[in-house]
């Protein structure tokens, strides 16, 4: 952007405020858009995660979203994952995102370590739910659902669709600010 002030010349200041005002609003529009396109190339390497890798019908439970907040110059953007959750008898909550995440029991995550990288610094993953008891034998077990029913588990396998999601955003980084910046 060039801007050119006469101050000879009656208004040309002001001109040129209005120009930069402009420009400023252009650029929070255009980092909306920036944000925009790379939480939806998140959002699409977590979806393909979940159908690729396999966790049930993880993909058809899991849900999505993006939200903006803008604050003067600066706009944040946040892409998050949910999932309904199930609950013991007892009160305790486990959220199948997570599951998928960071992995549960020993089956799929040899050594009770989870195979994304985040998982310790979180402090999640196989054997961090509270009270788990049979969560490191090697192989099945058994566990209650919300009906006291007996259902067998063999665990969850770490798939990592959140993390894939942020690997895809930051290669993506560059091509997505060309596209919507400008530039070579």
């Amino acid at each position: 952007m060039k801007l050119t002030i006469n101050l000879s010349q009656k208004g040309s200041l002001q001109a040129a405020i209005d120009e930069l005002e402009a420009y400023r609003k252009k650029l929070v529009d255009r980092e909306q858009v920036f944000c925009q396109r790379l939480a939806d190339i998140g959002v699409n390497a977590a979806m393909m995660t979940l159908a690729f890798k396999g966790q049930g019908d993880s993909d058809r439970s899991a849900s999505f979203d993006i939200n903006f907040e803008v604050d003067g110059q600066t706009v944040y953007c946040r892409l998050s994952v949910t999932s309904t959750p199930t609950y013991s008898a007892d009160g305790r909550v486990y959220y199948p995102h997570l599951g998928w995440e960071f992995g549960t029991g020993n089956y799929f995550n040899a050594g009770m370590k989870s195979p994304n990288p985040e998982a310790g610094k979180a402090g999640l993953g196989p054997g961090t739910f509270p009270e788990q008891t049979h969560v490191p034998d090697p192989g099945w077990w058994y566990y209650r659902d919300e009906n006291g029913e007996a259902v067998r588990s063999y665990g969850t396998q770490a798939t990592m669709p959140m993390y894939t999601a942020v690997v895809e955003m930051i290669q993506s980084i560059e091509t997505i600010a060309k596209e919507v910046y400008g530039g070579r």
